[in-house]
């Protein structure tokens, strides 16, 4: 019995020598690698702060791929206009799909020309350097590839039936657009942002289909005319020489995997990498750009990564193509508002949580590069149409009465924001302002850099980056900051406001409950540092493993010696 005691306390030891040396491996692997500079920063040399990337970008969505909350007087004036044609008020234009189907090719050609021509200017070129961002990213959608409206015909005399109109009308606007950027020394990132039978049914890929399967990958064609678009999309933007602005090229926007089999996204990944590679002079430095599908932070890690082989060869033979998993970069989108928990947070959760988001994305930069390439002021999702034409928010429960969509959860309160500023309460300004300031300080700090949507819209103030800023609601400069530090931290001088105002005292929250007396005491800096109180660090641990696995082997050791 003593000798099997022994034994046993024995292999208790070498377990904790194993389990010791993982977590001193921990503790001593040190901080990530430097950052090393990825081709991003190769184009200007505004992109270098301090040997660090710095991506300050802005989208101008809604323009060349529409969006009814962007503009709802486009959309509105298509159903007139339609209404006027077909002579009945049965009309329903939901997105770009309907919008031409609708109309027709005529009038929608017309009125979408007159959009493209006026919703962006050059003015707008010039007011984004102005104001300080180095990078516009630019969505567009695979019709723009439509050689003949009239016979569906798409490049390499593909045939694919559907209602969008083009005959290289948004190419045009999008050429256009590459002559301001560089004139104004912009850097450019051209973002695929809907392709055949859509990625994701949301109408901003082109065609909205809340319920049903996804056509993409699934529908005849779709996959041979994406491949398509992207050979043309790299014959045309790559290898043109150090004048052009084009510094990546995003082959889909926001793929929505669990709608389509993560793998299938994965596997035509790597078909457009191997053409992107194909076509990619040594000399050229345009970013290839995969968005996240959805997945966690992490997911892509392993992926296009000439380290991780065995990962990577089951999709590409690495022996044709020579890069650095430095080349392609990981576009994430974070938005706060579009499920309930999200929007019952308070404020001092959800600036925790973009803190906490910021730190995971870090992570991942040893990697890859990685870009927040969306993320908005929005604290609701109340703007007019956000979630689509004749669709309610989740935020005051209408969402639920106008879709198929169920809760048990009560609405959380009234909906202001899609009103006027005016209309607005200080106390929401502040939280706007606050919401805004975390997200510039942890991404700037935190990752390869940011990109704001949206430019401008119509009405939709929370997403409108010139109304924000007029309001003094988004900072300017960027690092302007009431609230925050460069380095991402709180600023104690503003510690108390930001506390009372994330910790209102009829706040209802478990969690701000718990906490207000403690916030009392506590300035808001700590908060920076709260997720040691809700997540063991390494060491903190290591320490508590340590502790406990010494007493158990003392206490076993102890009862050895009794027997």
């Amino acid at each position: 019995m003593l000798l099997n005691w022994c034994c046993f306390l024995a292999f208790l030891l070498s377990c904790l020598g194993k389990f010791t040396e993982g977590l001193n491996a921990l503790e001593n692997a040190g901080p990530l690698s430097p950052l090393k500079p990825n081709v991003l920063q190769d184009k200007f040399a505004s992109y270098y702060v301090n040997n660090t990337i710095s991506v300050k970008g802005i989208t101008i969505g809604g323009w060349l791929v529409t969006e009814p909350y962007i503009t709802p007087s486009l959309y509105r004036n298509a159903t007139l206009l339609a209404k006027q044609q077909n002579s009945s008020d049965n009309v329903s234009i939901i997105d770009e799909f309907t919008l031409c189907k609708t109309l027709g090719n005529d009038a929608s050609l017309t009125l979408l020309d007159n959009h493209f021509k006026t919703w962006i200017t050059e003015d707008d070129f010039e007011q984004i350097q102005a104001d300080g961002f180095n990078l516009v990213r630019i969505p567009i959608g695979y019709w723009a590839w439509k050689q003949n409206t009239s016979e569906s015909l798409y490049i390499d005399n593909i045939t694919y039936n559907d209602p969008y109109v083009s005959d290289g009308l948004q190419l045009k606007y999008l050429n256009q657009a590459l002559d301001w950027a560089q004139k104004y020394e912009l850097n450019v990132w051209i973002d695929l942002h809907g392709v055949p039978g859509s990625q994701n049914g949301f109408d901003n890929s082109g065609e909205r289909m809340l319920y049903g399967d996804l056509g993409w990958l699934r529908l005849n064609d779709t996959k041979k005319l994406t491949l398509a678009v992207w050979n043309k999309m790299f014959q045309t933007f790559l290898n043109r020489g150090d004048k052009s602005p084009v510094v990546g090229l995003e082959i889909v926007n926001e793929p929505l995997g669990g709608k389509i089999n993560v793998s299938d996204i994965t596997d035509m990944y790597y078909e457009a990498f191997d053409q992107f590679k194909e076509h990619q002079d040594l000399s050229d430095n345009t970013t290839f750009v995969i968005h996240d599908a959805f997945q966690g932070i992490g997911h892509w890690n392993l992926e296009l990564n000439p380290n991780y082989q065995n990962v990577t060869d089951y999709y590409f033979n690495l022996t044709r193509a020579n890069y650095s998993s430095q080349d392609i970069l990981v576009d994430h989108h974070h938005y706060e508002v579009f499920t309930d928990a999200q929007l019952a947070e308070t404020q001092f959760s959800r600036i925790e949580n973009i803190i906490n988001y910021g730190n995971s994305i870090y992570k991942e930069l040893s990697y890859h590069p990685a870009v927040i390439g969306e993320w908005s002021g929005a604290i609701t999702d109340c703007a007019t149409w956000l979630n689509g034409v004749g669709v309610g928010a989740r935020y005051d429960g209408s969402y639920y009465n106008t879709t198929l969509f169920t809760t048990g959860d009560k609405p959380i309160g009234k909906c202001t924001s899609q009103n006027p500023l005016s209309y607005w309460t200080q106390d929401y300004r502040n939280r706007v302002r606050q919401f805004i300031e975390a997200q510039l300080a942890t991404y700037s700090a935190k990752t390869t850099g940011w990109i704001f949507w949206n430019w401008k819209t119509e009405d939709a103030i929370e997403w409108d980056y010139l109304k924000l800023k007029e309001a003094g609601l988004f900072p300017s400069p960027f690092n302007n900051y009431e609230y925050f530090k460069t380095d991402g931290s709180i600023d104690e001088e503003f510690s108390s406001s930001l506390s009372t105002q994330a910790f209102p005292r009829t706040a209802t929250s478990a969690f701000s409950s718990a906490t207000s007396t403690s916030m009392k005491s506590k300035n808001f800096a700590s908060s920076n540092k709260l997720k040691a109180s809700q997540m063991l660090s390494i060491d903190s641990m290591s320490s508590i493993w340590k502790m406990g696995m010494c007493a158990f082997v003392i206490t076993v050791f102890s009862f050895c010696m009794l027997l």
